[in-house]
């Protein structure tokens, strides 16, 4: 996303923001318009959409976890996620607008695949975490092909 003013996308009303960049692909496109709302960090469930600044740029990951005052973040084209401090002012996706075409991530099914979805990702994270201190390259690469594999087949066979 790019470099916003808080204020302009929290609000107590649902805020359309553009969605740039790759990072949460398939999910969300560029091009892709999310509805954002203001939350708690308290509120946030593992899968949900989290909307917060890095750097200064508006960022859309996956929210993971908590512990200790920082928050796992991990965008569904990233094979890791990142912890970072919780920030003054955050927000939580609750629709997603591709075309003409209004997802309404709030209502059933949706809260129920979304948790699914982050349980694959924190597992993906895991696995990255695992593969970073087994020694050498090809072994590394082996263990996250394999890994990706198993998520491909655990969701098929969920669906």
């Amino acid at each position: 996303m790019s470099r916003a003013d808080p204020s302009l996308w929290l609000s107590d009303r649902p805020v359309t923001v553009a969605v740039a960049g790759v990072s949460m692909a398939p999910f969300l496109l560029e091009g892709d318009h999310v509805d954002v709302l203001r939350a708690e960090p308290r509120a946030f469930h593992c899968g949900d959409l989290i909307v917060f600044l890095r750097a200064g740029d508006v960022v859309v990951h996956r929210f993971l976890a908590n512990r200790d005052g920082r928050f796992l973040e991990k965008g569904d084209a990233q094979a890791r996620g990142n912890w970072a401090e919780w920030p003054a002012d955050v927000g939580r996706v609750v629709a997603r607008r591709r075309g003409e075409s209004r997802l309404d991530l709030m209502a059933p099914p949706w809260p129920s695949r979304m948790a699914r979805q982050g349980r694959g990702h924190l597992r993906a994270h895991r696995l990255a975490v695992f593969a970073d201190k087994v020694p050498g390259g090809l072994p590394r690469r082996t263990l996250l092909r394999l890994g990706r594999l198993a998520a491909c087949f655990r969701v098929r066979s969920e669906e």
